[in-house]
């Protein structure tokens, strides 16, 4: 399976304003510098009240469609 890693920093404000849009994926520059695109909702888990914040792990399955996301750090 193949993987990115994105740091993500983004105000709650700023989250509500996309989750509540009718704006269904984001788009992220992940550390290899590879843009990647995927579905906002997956992040909902890791909203906090400060928004979200951390290091996470986009995983792709064999057809490169988006999978799982899994936090690595905060």
């Amino acid at each position: 399976m193949k993987s990115l890693v994105v740091d993500i920093s983004l105000p709650r404000a700023e989250y509500l304003k996309v989750y509540e849009s009718y704006i269904k994926s984001v788009r992220a520059i992940a550390q290899n510098g590879q843009t990647v695109r995927f579905p906002v909702s997956v992040l909902k888990p890791y909203v906090t009240p400060e928004g979200i914040h951390g290091t996470f792990r986009l995983i792709f399955d064999a057809e490169h469609k988006f999978s799982r996301v899994e936090r690595l750090s905060q």
